[in-house]
């Protein structure tokens, strides 16, 4: 029962995390991929920002939800999507950045704009790279609810209820026999 609940608990956080990575992740990726002389220039600080490893400003954010009110059941999810909207927005954006000429040339012929630009050429043209990125983003998700879900800040111990805590917590407390 617990591993079932702690499961469906993290799974909620996982595509709401994936969800609202994709939320900025998409628009953006297109916008940079679509543009190659502002790729050129984004990019050197979107992989660094990508490599920062995230558990370490995982207190700093942990913080900030708290203080806003906040607790880790909710601010876990912040935590999650920092090490997992990287995978969407790489994705998207190669995949942005590989759409043929014709085919650009083609919605311009169209007229194509606003929804119908997204919904007929946009979102098709880049779906490969979107997918890809959320099996990627949603494993990345999985393995950060280890550390997203158990964190220790300011002298405290912040848990969300979650299968990512109770691995962390099991092995915390040498609970061994529940990691099997």
């Amino acid at each position: 029962g617990e591993i079932g609940r702690d499961s469906a608990l993290t799974f909620g956080r996982v595509f709401a995390a994936v969800a609202l990575g994709t939320l900025w992740a998409l628009p953006a990726g297109i916008w940079i991929g679509l543009n190659p002389g502002l790729s050129s220039r984004l990019q050197p600080f979107i992989q660094f920002a990508a490599s920062f490893p995230a558990p370490m400003i995982y207190p700093w954010i942990l913080l900030l939800v708290i203080k806003l009110g906040g607790s880790l059941q909710w601010g876990a999810i912040p935590l999650i999507m920092l090490g997992t909207q990287w995978y969407v927005l790489f994705n998207v954006t190669a995949a942005a950045a590989a759409i043929p000429n014709d085919i650009r040339s083609c919605s311009a012929v169209l007229r194509l704009d606003g929804w119908r630009r997204w919904w007929r050429y946009l979102l098709p043209a880049v779906a490969p790279g979107l997918v890809t990125g959320w099996i990627t983003a949603a494993g990345g998700a999985w393995n950060a609810t280890i550390v997203s879900e158990y964190v220790h800040a300011d002298g405290r111990l912040y848990e969300a209820t979650g299968l990512g805590a109770l691995i962390s917590r099991a092995t915390d407390t040498g609970d061994f026999p529940k990691l099997n």
